[in-house]
């Protein structure tokens, strides 16, 4: 498996309410991986390692290392994780953002792959919060070799914003 490591302040440039911006604040387009609307920033990553990425997250006090894949091998488990800021705060303060993930394979069959609470708490404060749901997976013998996506679709239940992002990974 290919492991990428990538500095969170350089995967994952800032968030304001105006979009994505670059570290000097210079405005940055949204890609398929990393979506924003108005104030609610969402990036997807997948990881070749949850926990690990949890730990590194909750454990830094600056920016972590977090480690990426685009590849996996049969038998080996991944993790579509989600990262946000901004969401909006209902009458008693509480956000309400769920996901639904979704896998495409090469052949272009779209399965249902889980979803659930995001964030339920006040709007995060940081710059980017790891969100509360990820899409674990794995390949089998019978599964297609090839090029997947990985999809989420991000509601904001409260503020009636969506986002659709997607990365994609290769079995090998």
């Amino acid at each position: 498996m290919r492991r990428l490591f990538f500095l969170l302040a350089v995967l994952m440039p800032l968030a304001s309410t105006a979009g994505w911006t670059d570290s000097t604040g210079k405005p940055i387009p949204d890609t398929e991986s990393m979506r924003s609307d108005g104030d609610l920033h969402v990036p997807l990553l997948i990881t070749p390692d949850e926990a690990e990425l949890r730990t590194a997250w909750n454990t830094a006090s600056r920016a972590p290392t977090l480690r990426v894949t685009d590849t996996v091998k049969r038998g080996i488990r991944s993790s579509a994780m989600l990262f946000l800021r901004g969401c909006a705060p209902n009458a008693i303060g509480q956000c309400d953002v769920v996901v639904e993930f979704f896998v495409i394979t090469p052949s272009g069959q779209r399965v249902p792959a889980g979803g659930g609470p995001l964030w339920t708490s006040e709007p995060p404060r940081a710059a980017l919060v790891l969100g509360s749901a990820s899409m674990n997976f794995s390949f089998g013998p019978t599964d297609e070799t090839g090029l997947y996506s990985v999809q989420a679709k991000v509601v904001d239940r409260i503020g009636k914003r969506t986002l659709e992002l997607w990365d994609r990974i290769r079995l090998d």
